[in-house]
């Protein structure tokens, strides 16, 4: 489908105006009909069939025209949702060629963003747009996620529900990295646009754009925090077993050292020797037995004064 920028208006039309700011979208199959029409040399074409055996973020720069491919996430679902897509960028042409988007996300995007009338329009706003929405819901992803690390940060202060709590903080990881990557790679096409950005509309300025990186960059920014207060969190709990592994450990200590007196007495009267008086005398049995006790009493007076036990 083509679209042609007409009185602050995308008009669809059967064949683009170069003398005006034009959008297509195509599958790969339609683009492979189209793009000589479009005056797209064949290593162009050639790149898109290659993306799509074998798909990589990739960002690159030719005599006439900029490739990018990225997969694009659907930040609204839950589970895990991509759709992916190329963009070229011509002269006064910019190319949506969607490979894959099972969950209808791509084509919902394009459908909002081109159903706009406003004041100057131009192909760098419809970008901004396009972006835009490609990141709705971020707002609401990082305050979730600042929730949950300062969640798992409660829980290891009050020592609660810690028996999968490594697992929690790498979850949270694998999904922030997730999410980190993806705005990157968002972060590389803007660059991209802006540093080729006459062979979208003469020498204007980006503004619109702009204000999308700043964006991106306050998104990235976040995450990184979060990333950073993970770490925090990791060490937090590491602390919090050492801790714990060393009360256990003291406890063991101190118990150890209150039996060891007993162990003596034990040792040492359990020798049997013909001439020790205590075998012989009538009170000798209870007169350890005592002496044990009050060996062990002593031990943990000692210790609970020291604050050991």
């Amino acid at each position: 489908m083509y679209y042609v920028i007409d009185n602050n208006r995308f008009i669809n039309t059967d064949k683009i105006d170069m003398s005006k700011q034009n959008i297509a979208i195509f599958t790969l199959d339609e683009f492979g009909k189209e793009y000589r029409n479009l005056n797209i040399k064949d290593e162009c074409y050639i790149l898109c069939k290659n993306s799509k055996m074998k798909f990589l973020d990739r960002f690159e720069i030719y005599e006439d025209f900029c490739f990018t491919s990225l997969e694009i996430f659907n930040l609204s679902f839950s589970k895990r949702s991509i759709s992916k897509v190329i963009f070229i960028i011509k002269n006064n042409l910019f190319i949506i060629i969607v490979l894959q988007d099972s969950s209808r996300f791509m084509e919902n995007v394009l459908k909002n963003s081109l159903n706009i009338n406003m004041e100057n329009l131009t192909l760098e706003r419809f970008i901004s747009i396009l972006f835009n929405h490609m990141v709705d819901g971020t707002d609401e992803i990082i305050s979730k996620y600042e929730d949950k690390v300062l969640n798992l940060e409660d829980k290891i202060i009050s020592n609660i529900n810690q028996a999968d709590m490594n697992s929690q903080i790498f979850k949270i990881k694998r999904q922030l990295s997730y999410f980190l990557k993806y705005y990157k790679s968002l972060n590389r096409f803007i660059d991209l646009i802006e540093e080729n950005y006459d062979a979208i509309s003469n020498g204007s300025e980006c503004r619109h754009i702009e204000i999308f990186a700043i964006r991106l960059e306050r998104f990235i920014s976040d995450i990184d925090y979060l990333l950073e207060a993970l770490i925090h969190v990791q060490d937090l709990y590491t602390t919090s077993l050492d801790y714990s592994l060393n009360n256990i450990m003291k406890v063991f200590t101190v118990v150890t050292t209150i039996f060891l007196p007993l162990t003596l007495i034990t040792g040492w009267y359990g020798m049997n020797f013909k001439n020790m008086p205590e075998l012989t005398w009538k009170y000798g049995y209870i007169g350890v037995i005592v002496f044990s006790l009050v060996v062990l009493l002593f031990c943990i007076i000692f210790f609970k004064k020291k604050k050991l036990f």
